[in-house]
């Protein structure tokens, strides 16, 4: 049986970089704030506000806690809803990534699964869950513990 391989689906620097991006979005609107409280505002573009800083706030939760996992199964990531793809349903897989830019853009596997129309991303910043999704790409199969 083959061991389950998990880790972080994004760099640490895309984290930090996310967060900082958000941090430096609140700090201008703190700065706005006078402007903000004055304006004739309608409770639909209020709403729209608010909603669109919860979305940001809750994308921004997902790119800390969202994990990769590769297993005999398949492969999956933990996002605002899960991702998962079975090995058996796998038609067609790519892994693309630049190992210059690794620090900052995650190598992603691109799976175009049986009964799917598209294409679905697997953010694979661990080395090891990189590894598990390359030996799937060369051998066709995952790699169970003890065989290379």
């Amino acid at each position: 049986m083959a061991q389950r391989v998990e880790g972080a689906a994004f760099p640490m620097a895309v984290k930090l970089l996310a967060s900082g991006l958000v941090a430096f979005m609140l700090y201008w609107g703190a700065q706005a704030r006078e402007q903000l409280a004055v304006a004739q505002w309608q409770l639909s573009a209020a709403l729209l506000l608010v909603a669109a800083l919860a979305l940001v706030l809750w994308c921004l939760s997902w790119i800390w806690r969202s994990r990769s996992w590769v297993d005999a199964q398949g492969i999956g990531q933990s996002w605002m809803w899960n991702k998962r793809v079975l090995w058996r349903d796998v038609t067609n897989a790519r892994l693309v990534g630049s190992p210059a830019l690794a620090f900052l853009m995650a190598p992603r596997l691109l799976v175009r699964a049986r009964g799917t129309a598209g294409v679905t991303v697997f953010h694979c910043a661990d080395r090891q869950v990189m590894d598990a999704c390359a030996a799937f790409m060369v051998l066709g199969r995952p790699v169970t513990q003890g065989q290379a």
